[in-house]
């Protein structure tokens, strides 16, 4: 119940559940269909409330990153991109 509770206020408020647990992300609708199929019901402590934009946001980072690294490799290697 005290779960359900978080998605409600998630929903509530536009944010996504997140766990640190393997840097799980969920929407509201998606966390709730999961409990649904029986997965992922652990204690309100598990979940913290985001901006669904911080996901985003640290996506974009990681693709830089392997973009100054690719370019960094293609350059070592001789074979400029």
């Amino acid at each position: 119940m005290e779960l359900q509770n978080l998605i409600d206020e998630a929903r509530k408020n536009g944010k996504w559940l997140w766990s640190s647990y393997q840097d799980l992300w969920f929407s509201p609708d998606d966390l709730e269909a999961e409990n649904r199929a029986g997965r992922f019901r652990w204690g309100v402590v598990n979940w913290k409330l985001r901006d669904p934009q911080e996901r985003l946001t640290e996506a974009q980072e990681r693709t830089r990153r392997a973009r100054e690294a690719e370019t960094r490799i293609a350059r070592e290697i001789g074979n400029p991109t």
